[in-house]
């Protein structure tokens, strides 16, 4: 299939998933109270993977892909570093300020990118990419100096720390991904294996430690709503959909949208302030991101194109 070079359906659909996936820290942060995080997220990635498997199992043969043992091992192992994301997002999330997690959680395309220079040669980072690497942990290091010095703040390293593990958990599965037969199945059975995955081991958890009250709020209600609906369902089916029509690089830029709507949506909706450490530092990540999304043969011109 020939993908068409970005329009404005695209992009006004990009900034609307951006704007999704940021506020979904925000979502989870705000209903801790009533539901542990370990439950929001293992109950939505069950709602959903139960919708991909309703709507996708004729059409795409989820479960008879599964028969094939290399796609069964990878599935597992994807599913496993997906889980281990949310994991630790749910830890991290109670430690820490949403904006901080947006943040680190979307450095995800750092680990991706190293991981997939050293396996597929097609993958190979130019200069101009290996300096936006340096530029976006010189931004990590000193967004994480941050460190409260004592315990009335939003934040801790910990948290901070949770996001940004979650980050590289979510780059090795892309890199496993592009790295193994799943990258040649369609995109919902790949979707269906992490969510099946994430639901299990996440409700689990939260059975074991005993996480298990629920207060049936609206917050919770609104929140899970969204979460299962618009986050873990329908956005990543615009975003598969928006991936096999239009060029990948183009849409790979406009999502460094993202970690910077998950920042202003923690400010408006959960009041969280922003320290000038962490502003100087996210401002370094976002650079660092665009000049490693860039395909090693772009440059300025194809900037001023999209």
């Amino acid at each position: 299939m020939i993908r068409k070079r970005i329009d404005n359906a695209a992009i006004l659909l990009m900034v609307v998933i951006c704007g999704v996936w940021g506020s979904q820290q925000v979502a989870i942060k705000a209903a801790a109270a009533d539901m542990s995080p370990f439950l929001q997220v293992g109950l939505r990635s069950a709602i959903a993977a139960l919708f991909i498997g309703l709507l996708f199992q004729r059409r795409d043969n989820i479960f008879g892909l599964l028969r094939d043992r290399n796609i069964a091992k990878m599935g597992a192992i994807v599913g496993l570093l997906f889980a281990l994301e949310f994991v630790l997002v749910s830890v991290g999330i109670t430690l820490t300020t949403a904006s901080h997690m947006a943040l680190y959680l979307y450095t995800a395309p750092l680990f991706s990118a190293i991981g997939l220079h050293f396996l597929l040669p097609e993958e190979r980072l130019s200069r101009l990419q290996w300096c936006g690497l340096a530029i976006a942990f010189l931004g990590i290091a000193i967004a994480v100096t941050m460190v409260p010095q004592n315990g009335n703040t939003q934040w801790s390293l910990t948290g901070d720390l949770c996001g940004l593990f979650a980050g590289m958990a979510w780059g090795a599965s892309s890199v496993a991904i592009r790295c193994s037969r799943l990258a040649t199945i369609p995109s919902s059975c790949t979707l269906f294996y992490q969510l099946a995955t994430t639901a299990l081991i996440l409700l689990l958890i939260g059975l074991m430690l005993g996480e298990t009250t629920v207060q049936l709020t609206t917050v919770l209600v609104m929140s899970l709503t969204f979460q299962t609906v618009i986050v873990a369902f329908l956005s990543y089916l615009i975003w598969f959909t928006l991936l096999r029509y239009y060029h990948v690089a183009s849409l790979g830029t406009l999502i460094l949208m993202t970690p910077a709507m998950g920042i202003i949506a923690g400010v408006l909706f959960l009041g969280e302030s922003l320290q000038p450490a962490f502003i100087a530092g996210a401002l370094l990540i976002l650079i660092g991101l665009l000049c490693v999304s860039l395909p090693p043969s772009a440059n300025l011109r194809r900037l001023s194109r999209l």
